[in-house]
């Protein structure tokens, strides 16, 4: 009998050609190259059983196929996330880091190690969260989701530990300054345009970063 993993790892093979971005560990509630422009790709139920994941030092790896990308990822306490309010605040009401900052990521492999217990808001051994990947490679927000149990003694597969970080990472690509604050510029828009419609995850967590980005790009540009 096939598992369903199986079948979305020859999926993922079969349409890596034509995808904007792959979110390959933890591994994706699924994949629809069509579907990547809305919540959670397009995949809304949560996956069980969830994968185990470091409670710290856990490591996100993605596939990008486009030549410059905007990342950012964030987490859901939910027992069954629905929307992107439900990324905002647990369910007493307190409010969510992002897991990550924006940051730029290069055409190809990228890796980032991330701390759940550094948030700094309850997650304990057992805990359940599900992960979302947002990507922007220019043509709006691109989305992933990964359903994950925090375990405090489980460690990260070896031949899933990063040998650079690309949340620090120096981004050596052929892409433009003028791509990057492009790039940038729809993220930001399409952030707003998510936010009226309900989806305020990103709202004022992300201006402050965004701003940044923006400055540092800048400054590229004038060098």
């Amino acid at each position: 009998m096939f598992s369903f993993r199986g079948l979305l790892g020859a999926s993922v093979l079969v349409s890596t050609a034509m995808a904007h971005y792959t979110l390959d560990y933890p591994i994706s509630r699924g994949f629809d190259d069509d579907n990547e422009v809305n919540f959670c790709g397009g995949f809304n139920s949560v996956e069980n059983p969830r994968q185990p994941f470091p409670l710290s030092n856990g490591t996100i790896h993605i596939d990008s196929h486009h030549t410059l990308a905007t990342v950012v990822a964030y987490i859901s306490t939910s027992s069954n996330p629905t929307s992107f309010n439900d990324f905002n605040t647990t369910s007493n009401g307190t409010s969510i880091p992002l897991l990550t900052n924006f940051f730029q990521v290069p055409e190809g492999d990228s890796c980032w190690t991330v701390d759940m217990a550094g948030l700094n808001i309850g997650l304990t051994n057992g805990s359940l969260v599900t992960l979302q990947v947002q990507f922007d490679g220019g043509d709006g927000n691109l989305y992933q989701c990964a359903d994950l149990v925090l375990l405090s003694d489980f460690t990260t597969p070896s031949n899933e530990t990063c040998s650079s970080d690309a949340t620090t990472a120096s981004i050596t690509s052929t892409a433009t300054s003028s791509q990057a604050a492009s790039s940038t510029s729809n993220t930001a828009t399409s952030a707003a345009a998510t936010q009226s419609s309900g989806a305020a995850v990103l709202g004022v967590k992300a201006g402050s970063w965004l701003f940044g980005m923006v400055v540092g790009l800048a400054g590229v540009t004038v060098l």
